[in-house]
């Protein structure tokens, strides 16, 4: 068995730790990085590097197509993965309608080992403005967090015929997409299986400002894909059990590595207001 992993990143003086937490397993891996800045080393012969400037989420869409192997999983280049995890992956997946997972331990708990609640989904837009729901518990533009009957991943361990089937949507610039990916699996009646054995740990911590997982616009649009937003007077939030629109999916073409396609815009401003899905024009109070 061969694992294709990818990855987008910019930050070339981590890629030697994160290939390194890559072979504590014994099942063969090849990693495919794509992103804007070189190699600042040589690289392993299974380790792969392709130079483009396009937005983050196309550059993982292009890492995972060239990989080697019938099986891909993503991974940010500033996680750090417990020994064995692709052999577990390995062993917890089971057939084209699954995914499996390591658990995550966020940032800062690494000590005690505290992991994340998986069944959990943020929604980043709170409540509608006059909504008497929007209190200090679910504040607008901080978020409101709501329960799932099945699990979302950390990771996506997969086939690649499944990644190919789903796609990643093109309105992604650059993270959330493989939320999206694992919702879409589960409504066409698949299944995410979380390990008990193995993990993920974030050591530089994606929750600080400057990170990828902060753009607006993806967490914006991944809620309003997924979550039927409040009406005044009227139901609460919902999850929905089917995408709001399809999947729109980026596509490998000739211009692939030097044309972004889909929603494109300057990320990671920390000035402007943004549309929440909900009508309004805001401010995240996150960046």
């Amino acid at each position: 068995m061969q694992i294709g992993v990818y990855c987008s990143s910019k930050r070339p003086y981590l890629w030697g730790g994160l290939y390194q937490t890559l072979t504590t397993n014994n099942v063969n891996f090849n990693l495919c990085i794509a992103g804007p800045n070189p190699p600042i080393e040589p690289l392993p012969g299974n380790m792969k590097y392709i130079q483009t400037n396009v937005k983050p989420a196309q550059c993982w869409f292009i890492a995972a197509q060239n990989t080697v192997g019938d099986y891909v999983m993503n991974i940010p280049d500033d996680m750090i993965l417990s020994h064995g995890c692709l052999d577990d992956m390995t062993k917890l997946i089971s057939g084209d309608m699954t995914i499996s997972s390591p658990e995550l331990i966020p940032h800062g708990n690494m000590i005690n080992k505290k992991k994340e609640n998986h069944y959990l989904m943020w929604d980043a837009r709170g409540y509608v403005k006059g909504d008497p729901r929007d209190n200090y518990t679910n504040k607008r533009c901080t978020g409101t967090i709501l329960p799932l009957l099945s699990p979302i991943p950390l990771l996506s361990f997969m086939r690649k015929e499944t990644f190919n089937n789903i796609g990643i949507d093109k309105q992604y610039v650059a993270m959330w997409w493989n939320l999206d990916m694992s919702l879409e699996l589960i409504s066409r009646g698949g299944k995410i299986i979380i390990s008990e054995n193995s993990y993920g740990y974030e050591f530089r911590g994606g929750g600080d400002k400057g990170s990828l997982c902060q753009i607006p616009d993806d967490i914006f649009y991944y809620n309003d894909m997924w979550i039927d937003q409040a009406i005044i007077g009227g139901p609460d939030k919902k999850v929905r059990t089917t995408r709001k629109e399809p999947i729109d999916p980026l596509v490998y073409n000739e211009t692939v590595l030097t044309v972004s396609q889909g929603r494109v815009y300057p990320p990671l401003s920390t000035i402007g207001t943004y549309d929440a899905g909900n009508g309004e024009q805001i401010t995240p109070r996150w960046i």
